[in-house]
């Protein structure tokens, strides 16, 4: 039997347990090796997390980023395996398998490591980019992480491919003649990746930003490669393809320079006209002061006269960065235009309605005459002359 063993693999049982003692030996130290690298990684990842002021333990303990000891690990074993197999006397055939399997094991362990590594990475940058101001770079930060990994699979297959021999140039052909019918199969996904990279040139939006896409409104939470996904006003999560990208106009509110604000603010009818005109230079004078409105538009006029109320137009615009900040500089100034209202002793109007029952037939008698009509005709535009010299010269 020893003897079959020895003729299939080529190996002498004369010095085998030495070679079995060097053997294990070199896997000790590699397990060795491979925590002295591991720890040694760990801890430049960790300095370049703290010189950015980046806890990296923090982030490890609520297993947001993956453990880097095991394809370290797995790395360095293949090779002790490999260096040990140096010390029994295998044929070269058997020796030459050995070291194609290892080397296939090797990049698939860099994949591995590089896949997690990337994920160290992508969480280096999303944590970065929420210290800066700017709102592209939090956009940007996951979508590089997925082409990084994306290009060391590609880059990984590729090598594998040389070791075992693949005929690369047929493969490569093959995928050509198929790539019809994938593409064909998977036009909706060439056309989602395709809007993500318009985000990406074009930024249209950023993270954090609240759009209106078609009929879809909220605040973009996250952008990956088929889907953009929206948080809505109702705290339901929309994922819109990026195909839709492609053709959509986007109304991203989020860049706003100015906010409007549009509204009517109702009186009584019977509020003086001095009171009107003083309430709404009062109004034109607490916008002038406001520290978050537009100071060169703004509008404040009595507008129009509706069924139970004089209506005044406020037409003004704030300055300010997010819609919470806009609530707080409207309910402000809303506040301080009731005070206004309360000192001038300006009333409100809601709406009413007021009955005349009158059953006292109109006779005909009282209907006026012509000569009349036109008399107080002519008085009406006498006194609005006289209004508008008075008032208005």
């Amino acid at each position: 039997m020893d003897t079959l063993i020895a003729q299939l693999t080529g190996v002498t049982l004369t010095g085998t347990m030495l070679g079995g003692v060097f053997s294990v030996l070199v896997i000790v130290v590699g397990i060795i090796v491979a925590h002295v690298i591991t720890y040694m990684l760990i801890h430049a990842l960790r300095l370049i997390y703290k010189k950015n002021q980046l806890d990296l333990l923090s982030l490890l303990l609520s297993k947001q980023l993956p453990q880097l000891q095991l394809p370290i690990q797995v790395l360095v074993l293949i090779w002790s395996v490999s260096v040990s197999l140096t010390f029994f006397n295998f044929s070269d055939s058997f020796f030459g398998l050995c070291l194609i399997i290892a080397k296939v094991l090797t990049y698939v362990a860099i994949i591995w490591l590089g896949l997690r590594l990337t994920n160290y990475a992508e969480m280096f940058l999303v944590e970065r980019s929420k210290k800066t101001s700017l709102k592209f770079d939090d956009l940007l930060a996951p979508l590089l992480g997925k082409v990084i990994k994306i290009l060391l699979v590609v880059v990984g297959l590729i090598s594998i491919a040389e070791i075992l021999n693949l005929p690369l140039a047929s493969l490569l052909t093959g995928l050509g003649i198929g790539g019809i019918a994938i593409a064909m199969a998977a036009k909706d996904t060439i056309a989602n990746i395709f809007g993500s990279l318009t985000v990406v040139t074009d930024r249209p939006f950023s993270i954090g930003d609240w759009v209106k896409i078609n009929d879809i409104e909220g605040t973009v939470e996250h952008l990956g490669f088929r889907s953009t996904r929206v948080r809505t006003f109702y705290n339901s999560l929309v994922s819109v393809p990026n195909s839709v990208l492609l053709t959509a106009s986007v109304d991203n509110m989020g860049e706003r320079q100015y906010r409007r604000f549009n509204t009517m603010i109702s009186v009584t009818y019977d509020t003086p006209i001095e009171k009107i005109e003083a309430f709404c230079a009062g109004i034109r004078e607490l916008i002038e002061l406001h520290s978050d409105t537009r100071k060169d538009y703004y509008v404040v006029r009595l507008n129009q006269f509706s069924a139970s109320s004089l209506d005044i137009l406020l037409y003004v615009f704030f300055e300010t960065a997010t819609w919470e900040d806009e609530l707080g500089a409207r309910e402000r100034l809303m506040l301080d235009i009731i005070r206004l209202a309360q000192k001038l002793t300006v009333e409100f109007a809601f709406p009413s309605q007021t009955v005349y029952l009158n059953q006292d037939a109109v006779s005909s008698s009282n209907i006026a005459s012509f000569d009349v009509v036109q008399k107080h005709i002519a008085k009406g535009q006498k006194v609005a002359s006289n209004i508008v010299k008075t008032y208005r010269v």
